[in-house]
């Protein structure tokens, strides 16, 4: 199949397929007219590095397990030698679990901000939309009213 073939069937764009050539991660065939071509595997291929890229490992982390690409990533995986995957993958997960971390704990400050900020500027009796809030109507909030304070993250309201 031809580039244009392979990146309808994958959803990505001809300029996605060269850019992964051109880090080392997609390997056409050339015909003789200088066309690239592909074989039925390479959409697994570009289905891997697209998962992989979106689950937020880099085009060097995908040289390292270059040979697993071709793997079906979401079942069995036949990798001859998984080690290098089973490091790369290690190493972004906890990279990811940071992440996760850092976000849990800045979540955390700016909902006591925003509660602050609102605890400050409630006038009696003016109810304020729980949507203005970024959070949908809990249903323990007092019928008429709102949270003085929003759920921090695992925590009831």
């Amino acid at each position: 199949m031809r580039i244009g073939e392979l990146a309808h069937a994958t959803g990505t764009t001809t300029r996605a397929l060269r850019y992964y050539e051109e880090h080392g991660l997609l390997h056409p065939e050339r015909s003789s007219n200088g066309y690239r071509t592909y074989g039925t595997e390479a959409v697994r291929v570009v289905e891997n590095i697209r998962l992989l890229l979106a689950a937020g490992l880099t085009t060097d982390d995908l040289l390292l397990i270059d040979g697993c690409l071709r793997d079906e990533l979401l079942s069995d995986h036949s990798c001859v030698d998984p080690g290098a995957k089973i490091a790369v993958f290690e190493q972004r997960l906890a990279v990811i679990q940071q992440r996760i971390d850092d976000l849990t704990r800045v979540r955390a400050q700016l909902l006591d901000r925003l509660g602050d900020l609102h605890d400050r500027t409630r006038k009696p009796g003016v109810r304020i939309c729980p949507q203005r809030l970024g959070e949908k109507k809990d249903s323990t909030w007092p019928t008429g009213g709102t949270p003085s304070r929003l759920p921090h993250p695992g925590q009831a309201a």
